[in-house]
């Protein structure tokens, strides 16, 4: 209960920051500068209390369903949190990256309340080492596709904004399309050998159940990895012919298309990480 007090805490403040955060974004205004951070910080510190406890009180967190949800959401806050100190402005993406959190947060809950909480009761991972790996490289990796894809992001909007000629690029508090463009690549080339060698663990484990299961004669056992194990090729792919297109042939592709298969990356990842949760 402690626990889930504690969740419910940090996504209300979690929701006040994103509040803050957007009304200085769209207002374009100088207050509350120091409240907003405040607000996420605190949110922050609840958000891992809550896992925390959450952990004690199961002996370990279990790696499955609402568990993963609730620590890629900490995994976006560690990022952000990292965004919010080093950046000057970085209101307009905390107000995205607060309201995201919120949301994996209150569906990791969600889930868990409508489990009746039975995951707890479930003994499939007892080879945890390697499971553990699998999935913080993959939480990792899904950190750097995020801010991979919202430096493209931020990059599409901006060449938009000089196609059309608007006044509004002169305004803008993102940074230039330059160090947008080395964040994307960069962020890009970090997470995906990440992405790959989780991704070959996760192979790994799955061939040596699959073998053990072929073996007692029920190869059925593990059939529900194959939507997985098909989005997770083609997240690869994806990434892959990112970095590629980025650092051995940039004049292949326009930089739209580079920014386009970023930000396809991360939708795939963000995809996979909800059908692993389901």
């Amino acid at each position: 209960m402690v626990a889930f007090l504690m969740a419910v805490a940090s996504v209300t403040l979690y929701g006040c920051s994103a509040g803050l955060c957007a009304f200085r974004t769209i207002r374009k205004s100088d207050r509350f500068p120091v409240a907003a951070r405040l607000l996420f910080l605190a949110a922050f510190l609840l958000h891992s209390a809550s896992i925390g406890m959450e952990s004690v009180s199961t002996s370990g967190t279990i790696l499955q369903g609402p568990n993963i949800l609730m620590l890629a959401s900490w995994v976006l806050a560690l990022v952000s949190l990292f965004v919010s100190v080093a950046s000057r402005r970085p209101y307009g993406y905390l107000a995205i990256a607060s309201a995201t959190v919120s949301l994996f947060i209150l569906f990791s809950q969600m889930i868990l309340m409508a489990s009746g909480y039975a995951l707890y009761a479930n003994s499939a991972y007892e080879q945890w080492p390697s499971l553990v790996v699998h999935i913080l490289l993959f939480l990792v990796a899904m950190a750097c596709f995020v801010i991979s894809a919202a430096a493209s992001a931020m990059q599409l909007y901006q060449r938009r904004l000089m196609k059309a000629r608007s006044a509004r690029l002169f305004s803008l508090s993102m940074p230039a399309i330059e160090t947008l463009n080395r964040v994307a690549k960069r962020a890009a080339l970090v997470g995906f050998p990440l992405f790959t060698l989780g991704m070959l663990i996760g192979f790994g484990r799955y061939a040596m159940h699959h073998g053990a299961m072929v073996a007692l004669g029920c190869p059925a056992g593990f059939s529900y990895l194959w939507p997985r194990i098909g989005l997770s090729l083609a997240v690869w792919v994806v990434i892959a012919a990112f970095v590629a297109l980025s650092y051995l042939a940039p004049h292949v592709a326009s930089s739209k298309v580079r920014s386009v298969l970023s930000i396809c990356g991360f939708l795939g990842a963000l995809l996979l990480m909800f059908v692993t949760a389901g």
